[in-house]
């Protein structure tokens, strides 16, 4: 199954990932309008959604879910991963190596900026995977902008 089948599946669509760094991204007339800013996401995502590396980070992040879903992580439980302790910080990671793997140290700031604001389809997520797919939008949004 393709990662952008994959996002689907968790109801995360190619306009929700393109909207969401839309809501976080400061215009720049350096860039264009936000019309041609949506396009240029748009085709960043697309490339990403492709790129294994990206690919194999994300699903990373889908299995560590499913596993804590089902409580197999010793000494975290059900209920706690539910809360997001602030000692669990593998969902960090797998989010500042994406947006890292995609634009660089660059993107460590906007992978901030959106884990804290939890902006669009972020805030709709479970917490292992609102952290990739913010590392993810951080990495594309950063690597737009620095073109």
């Amino acid at each position: 199954m393709t990662l952008k089948k994959r996002l689907l599946k968790q109801g995360i669509t190619l306009d929700s990932l393109v909207g969401t760094a839309l809501e976080m991204y400061i215009y720049d007339p350096n860039i264009g309008s936000m019309p041609k800013m949506r396009g240029i996401l748009r085709k960043g995502f697309e490339a990403a959604l492709k790129d294994i590396n990206v690919a194999s980070l994300v699903l990373a992040g889908f299995l560590l879910e499913a596993e804590l879903e089902k409580g197999a992580v010793a000494g975290l439980g059900k209920k706690r991963y539910k809360r997001d302790p602030v000692d669990l910080i593998a969902d960090e990671m797998l989010g500042i190596q994406i947006a890292n793997y995609i634009a660089g140290s660059r993107s460590l700031f906007e992978f901030e900026r959106f884990d804290k604001a939890k902006p669009g389809v972020l805030k709709e997520l479970p917490p292992i995977l609102d952290d990739c797919i913010a590392g993810l939008i951080s990495g594309v949004l950063v690597k737009a902008c620095s073109r």
